[in-house]
């Protein structure tokens, strides 16, 4: 019988510490973790144990004890206690080729604790004071709202131990009605808002004992592109059909006629009812049905520039009849009241004049040049989204005080006019 010649090893010996695997199985119904490859009193050697992370730590320890099995043992006297000097091996063994000193000079750069701790909702009372002066007050309220629901989700805990997946974990987590999750435009504001606060936690400042946190953890939060944002918002904006003005303006006049002024200027002006009301008790500063023209300061705007809206001859009729101030004392209950009788929504006013302007003058310019806002948005938004007879029909409702309700009068053609006169 021919002998069988002895097969020559290729790989490396299951005495050396590599040989070491840890590897998860099923033991009786139940997961574990099985270490196996090293040899004690010439026996293989395995060992279950049901936690990763201590088998894990249990086969870095072996393969350390096997790594120094034949090397000079030296006797070396330590600060260090026995759990300690274990720690610091099983560091050596998780760091590789790099060193101890390394890792902790980035641990102490990118996640030491500040000298100064503060929690968020002291942060953002600082943070709210200091930008007061800057922000308009509308921005300010919406500002504090938004970091106020942040606080909240997060226990109120200290600024510097906010990290990404906490603020990505809030956004993720807010809800329209309970039910509806936020657009990517609401998730990129609230984003954006976090991100400016967190920058300003950063900066010092000796007066607010900052910095608070050392590291942005809203840097690396998604941010939706502006292509997706558009793609993501309604296909076309709101508008009120004439006839839904004319009955609107006919119940205004009905219920004494107080907040006809305020209506009128968001309709038929485009003004932004934020604008409105900041021009209360300016009206014969701004408003000159003279030369038909009402002056918007950069005080008022919300773009911060000048800008002039022509007055329309059905306007000019509302604010002749009407010269009560534009706001009464209790305007805020009054407007949240008619805007859900009629089911008004957000800039439902001022998407109609935009929309009917541009129907009737087919002018993408000089509406936006009245609107305030670009010729790019306006065409996108507003361009072909009314026939030019309901156009004719918007900026044709007028007042017929004696009888008390609100009219849409009839386009009467050049011919017809020539025969009347």
């Amino acid at each position: 019988m021919r002998k069988t010649t002895k097969r020559t090893r290729i790989i490396a010996p299951k005495t050396s510490a590599t040989g070491i695997t840890v590897q998860e199985v099923d033991r009786n119904g139940y997961v574990t973790n099985l270490i196996q490859g090293w040899q004690e009193n010439g026996k293989w050697q395995r060992k279950f144990i049901a936690d990763k992370k201590k088998a894990e730590n249990f086969a870095a320890m072996k393969r350390i004890s096997m790594e120094n099995k034949g090397r000079q043992q030296r006797m070396i006297l330590s600060s260090l206690t026995q759990e300690k000097h274990d720690e610091a091996c099983r560091a050596f063994e998780a760091l590789g080729i790099y060193s101890l000193s390394e890792a902790v000079k980035f641990f102490m750069v990118n996640h030491r604790a500040p000298d100064f701790t503060i929690e968020l909702n002291n942060a953002i009372s600082r943070y709210i004071e200091d930008k007061e002066s800057l922000l308009r007050e509308r921005t300010i309220n919406a500002l504090k709202r938004s970091l106020k629901r942040f606080a909240d989700a997060v226990d109120n805990t200290d600024v510097h131990t906010i990290t990404s997946e906490k603020i990505t974990f809030f956004l993720k987590s807010i809800r329209v009605d309970d039910t509806k999750k936020i657009s990517r435009k609401t998730w990129n504001n609230y984003r954006d808002e976090l991100h400016a606060f967190f920058k300003w936690c950063m900066e010092k400042d000796l007066s607010t004992k900052r910095p608070y946190c050392f590291t942005n953890p809203a840097e690396s939060v998604v941010r939706h592109k502006n292509r997706i944002v558009r793609e993501d918002q309604e296909l076309h904006p709101t508008t009120s059909s004439p006839e839904k003005v004319q009955q609107l303006f006919t119940d205004l006049m009905t219920q004494g006629g107080e907040m006809i002024r305020y209506f009128a200027l968001c309709y038929f002006s485009g003004i932004r009812p934020e604008e409105v009301q900041r021009m209360n008790g300016r009206e014969k500063e701004l408003i000159n049905l003279d030369t038909s023209v009402i002056t918007i300061p950069a005080a008022i705007s919300k773009t911060r520039q000048q800008r002039q809206v022509e007055i329309s001859p059905n306007l000019d009729s509302w604010l002749r009849a009407y010269t009560s101030p534009i706001l009464p004392t209790n305007f805020r209950k009054m407007i949240a009241e008619i805007r859900k009788t009629h089911e008004l929504s957000h800039d439902e006013m001022r998407h109609s004049f935009i929309s009917y302007h541009v129907a009737l003058h087919r002018s993408v310019g000089d509406a936006a040049l009245q609107a305030g806002n670009s010729e790019a948005i306006v065409k996108r938004h507003y361009l072909n989204l009314h026939p030019r007879e309901d156009g004719k029909k918007f900026f044709s409702i007028y007042p017929q005080k004696t009888k008390g309700f609100a009219v849409i009068k009839k386009t009467i053609a050049p011919t017809q006019r020539l025969k009347v006169m």
